[in-house]
């Protein structure tokens, strides 16, 4: 028997993995909450953990933090983390830490067997966007002098709702994100395209396309 935990803020979301993970034979949902703190002052001493499903951006103590809990409770845990921010060094905080896998939150609930079996027959568990972040680190691709660096799909999907006239907190509905991620995609593509006001972005965006 595979014992998951999830530790995920959005109630609706958990209620996907926990429906998803009561429909596998082999799978038990030993507990779920809603932050980091409630799991920690709730789950019991001896609990065995294989698998732990956690967001990242949990209210109070953030899913990375949370990390070096759970490795200490069960040090053979794989530990997934999952989030709608495609930020490389949150990424590579969460793997020093003890993460063994890393999600967007932009996949099908049908691919989690698939992404577990993955991880029970040893192989890594990444979004490709990520990995590409990691690729990058490790060989960060060669740039031309004065050459703009490429927004990430998800970046340009930001900058075209923006465009379109939607507001932070209407784009964010579109893309099922926070108000606060959707700043933070802002803030990545202000930073990129070497500009501080929208009016810039959007006329650099729209040059480049």
């Amino acid at each position: 028997m595979l014992n998951i935990v999830i530790i995920e803020d959005d109630p609706h979301y958990r209620s996907d993995l926990e429906a998803t993970i009561h429909f596998q034979p082999d799978w038990l949902c030993v507990y779920s909450a809603g932050s980091a703190e409630q799991f920690k002052q709730q789950l019991p001493n001896r609990a065995r953990i294989d698998l732990a499903f956690v967001d990242i951006d949990l209210p109070g103590e953030s899913g990375v933090e949370l990390i070096p809990f759970i490795v200490r409770q069960s040090p053979e845990a794989e530990i997934v983390m999952l989030t709608n921010i495609e930020d490389g060094q949150t990424l590579l905080r969460a793997f020093h830490k003890g993460a063994t896998g890393y999600l967007l939150k932009d996949f099908s609930m049908f691919q989690l067997p698939q992404f577990v079996r993955t991880l029970q027959d040893g192989g890594a568990l990444i979004s490709p966007i990520m990995a590409r972040h990691l690729v990058n680190y490790f060989q960060p691709p060669s740039k031309q002098q004065g050459e703009v660096e490429a927004l990430t799909p998800k970046e340009e999907q930001v900058l075209r709702l923006i465009s379109e006239g939607n507001t932070y907190g209407e784009a964010a509905a579109i893309l099922d994100m926070t108000i606060d991620g959707i700043r933070f995609y802002i803030k990545k593509i202000y930073k990129k395209l070497g500009v501080k006001k929208r009016a810039e972005a959007l006329r650099l965006w729209k040059e480049s396309n």
